[in-house]
Parts: structure tokens; sequence; C-alpha cells
């Protein structure tokens, strides 16, 4: 199952404090790999690393590395992108959003996106850390 993390899931679970279902997270998708991957933009490092000290995003950048490659921003097609604007979100939750429709991920797991949710039409489930682990985690 290939997944799109958002920066707040990183940021919570590689930041302090930790939040524990980030961190949960994180965990099951290293230790199930490659039943669960992750795709990643170079905007969400761009914005980890804003947020993240130097250890931590060292931290974070093992991880992302051993799991994924780092897709440049400009492959998401801009035509993707326009079409999410135009149905009234803001430049970057376009992006987001065209970025996981792009690369074909089933869910985008974030914190705080909760609007994408209204949003029925969408190509992907949006869940948070909490939810995603309910289905991901193995019994």
């Amino acid at each position: 199952m290939l997944l799109v993390l958002d920066s707040n899931q990183y940021i919570f679970g590689f930041g302090t404090p930790r939040k524990s279902s980030c961190n949960n997270l994180l965990y099951t998708i290293t230790n199930f790999s490659p039943a669960y991957s992750i795709r990643i933009p170079r905007l969400i490092i761009t914005e980890v690393s804003r947020k993240l000290t130097h250890e931590e995003f060292r931290e974070f950048i093992a991880f992302v590395t051993n799991l994924t490659t780092i897709d440049e921003d400009f492959v998401v097609p801009f035509e993707l992108g326009a079409r999410y604007e135009m149905h009234g979100m803001k430049p970057a939750d376009a992006f987001i959003s065209a970025y996981v429709e792009w690369t074909g991920a089933e869910i985008l797991v974030t914190e705080n996106r909760h609007f994408l949710s209204r949003h029925s039409n969408l190509p992907f489930r949006v869940l948070n850390a909490e939810d995603c682990l309910k289905i991901i985690k193995p019994s």
C-alpha cells in the first residue's frame, strides 16, 4: 500500500515532543516495508527541515532515504495542481493533493488537512495517523 505522509507526520514522529500515533506509524511503515511504502516531495522535506533540530532532521533523512527517493516538486503536472486550486484549495494544499494523486497513493496521512475529507471526489483517502494505523497495522 502506497502512502503519502504530510509534513506534520514527520515533525510529530521525529520532533520533540513526539506524538505516539505518528511515531507508531513511522515504526510500522519501517518494519512492514515493502508492504507499506511512502512517497515524498521536496516541499515536505523543506517544511520538515524548518521544524526539526539538526539531529532530528538527520534521523528523518535517514528514515526517508531508506524507504524511498525524494520527488522534485516540478515533476507533478501543473494542470493537476491547478485543477485542485479551481476547487477552492489553497496552493500548498492543492499541490499535496495533486502529488498524492500523481503518485497513485491510496492514503494521505495528515493531522491538519481535515478539510480535504470534505471533498468526496478525491481519488485517495485522507486519514490521521491513528486511523491509518487501524487500517495498516497487522493483527
